[in-house]
């Protein structure tokens, strides 16, 4: 009898862990214009589980019945969708977020106020005379290519690793400098000034190959992932 039940109990608790391990997949579409959005992050609500959409906007994400999923795309609403069974024609909307846009205004003619102020305390009728410094670089050498980068002629380069490593991180380095970037992880996850800033830190110490990723989009998702998680 004691078999029996154990038998019974022990396919009960197969059968129930079967059924609570879920797949889902399906695609994330913009909702005025049902383009397919890539780089949408998927995230488990709660725990350390995410994905992000494929270029094509598509997405599978393994989880358990009950959990919710997030779907977090920077200008867009984040979506949330409580899962209860597998799925694998899910269709996400997200429509934008107009709160974070704000209105900008372009002058064509602009002369900033008090750019003139220093010729006030110069003496009377006193000649101005400008100063036209030259674009050439000095003799025997070539124009810098950035800060502390010059090249001479006929020397061996010594600053190309330098300029190959600025070259390939280049679009993390302008990312996460991104001052619209910040401000909207800021209001997203509700963070302080130094909050964020730690978070980068910490982000930027696990994630070293994330340098070298050539799409703004794929690094802000893996941020967005990374700043969802508690610490």
């Amino acid at each position: 009898m004691r078999l029996l039940f154990a038998f019974v109990l022990f396919h009960f608790c197969i059968a129930s862990t079967a059924q609570s391990n879920l797949t889902v997949s399906g695609i994330v579409l913009d909702s005025t214009t049902f383009q397919a959005l890539p780089f949408v992050a998927v995230q488990v609500k709660g725990k350390p589980i995410g994905i992000s959409t494929t270029e094509n906007g598509t997405f599978t994400v393994s989880c358990t019945q009950g959990d919710t999923l997030v779907f977090t795309r920077l200008g867009y609403k984040p979506v949330l969708l409580k899962i209860t069974k597998a799925n694998d024609r899910l269709r996400i909307m997200l429509a934008e977020d107009t709160r974070l846009l704000k209105d900008v205004t372009v002058y064509g003619d602009y002369e900033i106020k008090g750019i003139d102020d220093w010729k006030k305390d110069l003496p009377p009728n006193t000649q101005i005379q400008l100063k036209k410094q030259t674009l050439e670089p000095p003799p025997n050498e070539v124009a810098v290519f950035g800060p502390g980068i010059t090249i001479g002629l006929g020397g061996k380069d010594k600053t190309k690793n330098k300029r190959d490593e600025l070259s390939r991180t280049e679009t993390y380095r302008k990312t996460i400098s991104d001052p619209e970037t910040k401000k909207q992880l800021i209001s997203l996850y509700n963070l302080t000034e130094e909050q964020y800033n730690k978070k980068l830190e910490r982000f930027n110490e696990e994630n070293p190959d994330v340098f070298y990723l050539t799409s703004a989009q794929e690094i802000i998702t893996m941020m967005i992932q990374f700043f969802a998680l508690k610490d």
